[in-house]
């Protein structure tokens, strides 16, 4: 079978997590159909060495760019039909994630991605459906009034529908009122990838209860001038959330932030 699928991982100088990522997702993906595995660097560290020891290729910016736009570049570098996108602080704990992955995009073409954690480690983002077999689900639209299933977090995806945004993540126009200091901040853009996909009719799927990734870099987030702040439109903490939700803001949307 062809090699039709590129990796990309987007690290920031967190290279013993990197290692962890790369060394688990090699033992774990069975299906081998690997084009290339791109490691895009956010900054000038030099993540050479892990990558000649998993055969990955690499690029540096050489400044902080933030996640978007590293992102955008690392994307405008591939060729093959299929992203699997992935960040460098997660761990791969079963096989075959690929193969029904690939599987669940190519039924349905309205498929946008497929997550890989397990369902009781969604953010608590629910699913709208269950497979009676517990082998997949659909990641509800309309959580907290603007996630619809769209993700950073390791899924495989289809270059195609990235290239529906037109001119990338970073350049997505804001229709929400989720905020940051700065354009290049991640989340907000991740909401507006959401409601993005979702005015196509795009959906998420997720592959079984159990999940084949978790989580390895709480605590090591690496800070940037463009993060995320911890307001919302100016709105104060505990005011009431403008979604409607009758919460306060620190409690619904705030949370987010």
């Amino acid at each position: 079978m062809p090699s039709d699928i590129t990796v990309v991982i987007t690290s920031c100088n967190r290279h013993d997590l990197l290692a962890r990522t790369l060394e688990s997702f090699r033992a774990h993906e069975t299906e081998g159909r690997i084009a290339r595995i791109l490691v895009a660097e956010d900054g000038d560290a030099d993540p050479s060495a892990i990558c000649a020891r998993f055969g990955a290729e690499y690029f540096r910016t050489g400044k902080r760019v933030g996640q978007m736009a590293l992102i955008d570049q690392a994307y405008a570098m591939v060729a093959t039909p299929y992203i699997f996108h992935l960040e460098d602080d997660w761990e791969f704990t079963r096989s075959g994630f690929m193969q029904r992955s690939r599987a669940l995009l190519e039924a349905d073409p309205k498929t946008l991605l497929v997550w890989l954690r397990a369902w009781n480690d969604t953010f608590e983002h629910p699913l709208s459906y269950r497979a009676p077999d517990g082998s997949w689900g659909v990641m509800a639209f309309d959580f907290c009034g603007c996630w619809h299933g769209f993700t950073f977090t390791p899924s495989l995806r289809r270059l195609r529908d990235y290239h529906l945004l037109g001119n990338g993540f970073r350049n997505l126009p804001r229709t929400m009122y989720v905020v940051a200091k700065k354009e290049a901040a991640g989340l907000p853009i991740e909401v507006e990838a959401s409601v993005f996909y979702r005015r196509l009719g795009f959906r998420a799927l997720i592959l079984d209860e159990g999940g084949y990734v978790r989580h390895i870099g709480a605590n090591r987030h690496v800070i940037h001038p463009a993060d995320p702040g911890s307001g919302m439109a100016g709105l104060p903490r505990n005011a009431p959330c403008p979604c409607g939700s009758g919460k306060r803001v620190k409690e619904c949307h705030g949370a987010l932030i």
